[in-house]
């Protein structure tokens, strides 16, 4: 089973309301590069605007995704500390981009 998935569920962002969020990665239990190579890919397939979570339980990766963000034409909205893990929400394209 493929750890990218389609999401389709709506979060809650403080700052940014209520996100659709279309493809979720779990990456529980593994290392770099896997996660970030895992979000190029549905990246790479996203449109723009369409958002990213990521969920992470490596604290490497939860500082090395946004940072990566900015090299592949996408927006680090923000990073939630969840029990155990990091859900980091990313958003294909400039932050104007319509949800």
């Amino acid at each position: 089973m493929s750890p990218i998935r389609q999401s389709g569920r709506t979060v809650t962002l403080s700052g940014y309301g209520s996100l659709h969020v279309n493809v979720q990665i779990d990456c529980l239990g593994a290392v770099c590069p896997r996660p970030q190579l895992l979000c190029m890919r549905a990246l790479d397939h996203m449109q723009p605007g369409e958002v990213l979570e990521l969920v992470v339980d490596n604290p490497s990766t939860a500082e090395a995704i946004p940072a990566m963000d900015m090299t592949l034409g996408s927006t680090h909205l923000i990073t939630v500390r969840d029990d155990g893990c990091w859900r980091i929400y990313v958003r294909k394209g400039a932050m104007d981009a319509e949800n």
